[in-house]
């Protein structure tokens, strides 16, 4: 049995039984805005991650193979719906008022944060506090790996950053932040 469905978001995905597995091939054109995630939805309205869609010639295309068992316990067999969803955008933002910050270690009053700034990181200031960034590749260190989970990713024209919000005694500010707000 082959099924082809169209992806709310752009795109096609195809999926073809083969005895206890399911072969999935999603396909978009390329738009260039950035990595789109295909998401499958359930009828009861329960989600499974399908994967990243990957650059080819000119289209993101994504092939997985998966058991009807884990498709059936995630909720996405035999009904499902499927999208295509822009996960990580790589149009710029503007570094408008960055600068580097030489010594950020002094905007902090707790002597951890104090003791685990790496060393100059691009700052700029805001109305209410300040927000830090830092160079970004996931095969490296982070800066300031106990707030990793509060920072956010953000291209940047001098490349990828790790991006943390702080208010004005120096204290991290969590929820999801936009560079540009």
């Amino acid at each position: 049995m082959e099924k082809r469905m169209e992806l709310t978001g752009g795109g096609w995905l195809t999926v073809r039984r083969e005895g206890p597995r399911a072969v999935f091939e999603a396909v978009r054109p390329n738009d260039q805005k950035g990595l789109y995630k295909v998401w499958l939805r359930g009828t009861s309205g329960k989600t499974f991650l399908l994967g990243t869609l990957a650059p080819q010639d000119r289209e993101l295309r994504l092939r997985r193979t998966l058991s009807l068992g884990e498709l059936e316990q995630a909720g996405c067999w035999p009904e499902f719906r499927a999208e295509s969803v822009l996960a990580f955008s790589f149009a710029e933002k503007q570094e408008t008022n960055w600068y580097c910050e030489q010594h950020p270690e002094r905007f902090f009053t707790d002597p951890l944060l104090k003791k685990n700034v790496p060393g100059p990181m691009l700052c700029r200031r805001e109305k209410n506090g300040f927000l830090l960034a830092a160079p970004f590749r996931p095969d490296r260190p982070v800066a300031l790996p106990s707030l990793f989970c509060l920072a956010r990713v953000e291209k940047l024209p001098s490349g990828i950053r790790l991006v943390w919000r702080f208010d004005e005694k120096g204290w991290p500010i969590p929820g999801g932040h936009k560079v540009g707000a």
